[in-house]
């Protein structure tokens, strides 16, 4: 099926009907996806190509009733363009529809998603915390929020943030699950940064379009290569106590690839768990999991959705990684 704004439309619709997980702007955002529509036009995939594997971002959206009947005719359709079939950091929501369309589970992960109320309540009094928020407090930061359109005095401020943070070790920019340092990108979301007494940007993040209630999810997370420690924790916070004040209950930290041990069910899992603790030296894996787990999250599993079949799964992981790093 060809990208038209037309589909984009249409998904966005959707997308504003039935609503989705945190992450599902990249579905819109950027226009590298192609859209596959269930013949009754009330739920669609966004997927993109490479190695001939059909990699599907995150869960289907539409009306519930239509995701089994999404499935099989995507699946036949791949059939038809002798494509592989799968779903990348899809959710447990839809497993039963999963199952019936024939389709494979993969474990690869977990969601931290901090609940704000215990978060504000609890867990921003232990010691750690504590001593984080009183060192915030003599460095002078103070949270500033921007919502689009941004200035090119502002951008400009960011960007050089941004180029330092891509100067330390473990740190790139991905594609396709991810939104990256752009302008435009910039013109869909609220900008969040602290800044020091003397007025200098330490760190930034974005939120995404709101398409789970009450939840706010973050994406890009930067600081300079010469922040004070913990400046990213120093912006969280803030984050957190703004927003619960606003009345959302959940902030979602995005998927750590590590913390699966919970969901752990089958020998390949453990394998697949395995093998991020060798990639981890590279990719710097383990470091973003301890990070997040301080919050005390609530994790949620995330899977890879697979079209069943020997040498499939390496197959698929590669198409994954090749659309990450184009």
């Amino acid at each position: 099926m060809p990208k038209h704004k037309s589909d984009s439309e249409r998904a966005q619709k959707l997308l504003d009907t039935y609503g989705g997980q945190g992450d599902d702007f990249f579905k819109i955002w950027p226009m590298d996806k192609t859209f596959f529509f269930s013949s009754d036009s009330k739920a669609f995939l966004a997927y993109g190509v490479k190695l001939k594997v059909a990699v599907c971002l995150g869960d289907p959206v539409g009306n519930a009733a239509s995701i089994e009947m999404l499935l099989k005719e995507f699946s036949a359709y791949c059939r038809q363009q002798g494509l592989l079939v799968s779903l990348i950091q899809a959710s447990d929501k839809y497993k039963d529809d999963y199952k019936a369309a024939g389709l494979g589970t993969l474990l690869i992960g977990s969601d931290g998603i901090v609940n704000l109320k215990t978060f504000n309540k609890t867990t921003i009094h232990t010691k750690y915390f504590r001593n984080l928020v009183n060192r915030s407090k003599k460095l002078g930061f103070k949270l500033e929020t921007y919502s689009p359109p941004h200035s090119k005095q502002l951008i400009a401020e960011l960007k050089e943030v941004s180029d330092s943070w891509k100067s330390l070790p473990h740190r790139k920019e991905w594609s396709f699950l991810t939104g990256r340092f752009d302008e435009d990108y910039f013109s869909y979301v609220d900008l969040y940064l602290i800044r020091d007494k003397s007025g200098e940007v330490q760190a930034f993040t974005n939120g995404l379009p709101d398409y789970k209630p009450h939840e706010m999810t973050i994406d890009l997370m930067r600081h300079g290569a010469d922040a004070p420690p913990n400046s990213i924790d120093f912006l969280f916070i803030a984050i957190m106590e703004a927003k619960h004040k606003q009345g959302y209950d959940y902030f979602n930290l995005g998927m750590s690839p590590l913390d699966a041990k919970p969901f752990i069910k089958s020998r390949t899992e453990r394998l697949v768990h395995h093998g991020y603790k060798l990639t981890d030296s590279f990719i710097g894996f383990r470091g973003l999991h301890r990070f997040k787990a301080k919050y005390q999250p609530i994790w949620e599993p995330r899977y890879v959705i697979y079209q069943k079949g020997p040498g499939h799964l390496p197959k698929i992981g590669m198409a994954v990684f090749r659309l990450l790093m184009s």
